[in-house]
């Protein structure tokens, strides 16, 4: 976890809601992003996430179902990038990560109920 590389806002979110993720020190990146729900001790990828970055909508995917074509597109800056809370979270402790940077990072966000 890095929150002070990584910054979700809103912290806490619904399903469906849009969250924005900023980079105070302009941290590397793609568009590609992973939400993940805390399991115990450790954590278990949910969905896949692209961001608004390149200019496209946000959108999601399920981690596991489907082969997703990501474009390695590298981003700099402090954002935001924009991405969509999967509307089929339940409310709980997750992460957001960093999904093709050179080395990934991740902030924490609550999924509370709709």
């Amino acid at each position: 976890m890095r929150p002070d590389l990584i910054i979700a806002e809103p912290s806490e979110a619904r399903p469906g809601e849009i969250v924005s993720l900023t980079f105070p020190t302009g941290w590397d990146r793609g568009i590609l992003y992973a939400i993940e729900v805390a399991l115990g001790d450790g954590w278990e990828r949910r969905n896949l996430l692209i961001s608004d970055a390149n200019g496209a909508q946000p959108t999601w995917f399920d981690s596991g179902g489907e082969n997703v074509v990501v474009e390695m597109i590298g981003i700099v800056g402090a954002g935001p990038d924009r991405v969509l809370i999967p509307d089929v979270l339940e409310p709980g402790d997750y992460r957001i990560c960093t999904g093709n940077a050179g080395e990934n990072i991740c902030t924490p966000i609550e999924i509370v109920a709709p």
